[in-house]
């Protein structure tokens, strides 16, 4: 992929599906026409601002959708625990896909920590789960993501290190937290930032399972 690729995949996404898990779930386009804003991002890691759109319901299913950007297109190099490469389509791995970028100094982040241990419980089994630490090496290292993980009990949670920020360019994770849902056939379907709503997430997951 060129260097030009890098990154746009805000670009693509605002043409094709926005996830506004801010606080409603997703909402996806069809005819490539944009459903929604993506939340507003900034630089301060802070999340954005809830919002009160309510989703639409797209078929996800069969002959993905030429104008949704696909996960193959955008895929990206993260690291394990154990400091062994993975991509994120292996992470997929056939299956519905949810990315979470995030951080331990992001407020928001660690509230909702939480919310997706209990949807990790609930789905794991059918749907692909990667929390994917922004690991810049000075505001956030993965020495401290793992030590902060363990000591709040997440240390189950299927943890990934973008110790090269390759993902996270690719994703255009500048406001944390950032959530990313991929359908099983590998559309990318949103993309938001902020804090998630359990409830909405779940509606979201039920219908791609």
């Amino acid at each position: 992929m060129g260097k030009n690729r890098r990154g746009a995949v805000i670009a693509a996404v605002a043409m094709a599906a926005v996830l506004v898990l801010g606080f409603v779930g997703y909402r996806a386009l069809s005819s490539g026409r944009v459903a929604a804003d993506v939340a507003a991002q900034d630089d301060t890691g802070a999340g954005s601002s809830p919002t009160s759109t309510e989703p639409e319901q797209t078929n996800t299913q069969g002959v993905p959708d030429p104008d949704v950007p696909m996960l193959q297109d955008y895929d990206a190099t993260v690291y394990t625990d154990a400091n062994e490469a993975v991509t994120l389509s292996q992470i997929a791995d056939g299956k519905p896909l949810v990315m979470n970028f995030w951080a331990t100094w992001c407020p928001y982040c660690v509230q909702e920590m939480p919310d997706f241990q209990q949807l990790y419980a609930e789905y794991d089994d059918r749907v692909s789960f990667a929390f994917i630490d922004v690991t810049d090496g000075s505001k956030e290292t993965a020495d401290a993501a793992k030590s902060w993980l363990s000591d709040n009990g997440l240390d189950d949670l299927p943890a990934y290190y973008d110790l090269d920020l390759d993902a996270s360019a690719k994703f255009g994770a500048r406001a944390l937290p950032t959530t990313v849902v991929v359908s099983a056939d590998g559309q990318i379907l949103g993309v938001g930032s902020g804090r998630i709503d359990p409830e909405r997430m779940r509606t979201t997951l039920d219908s791609l399972v």
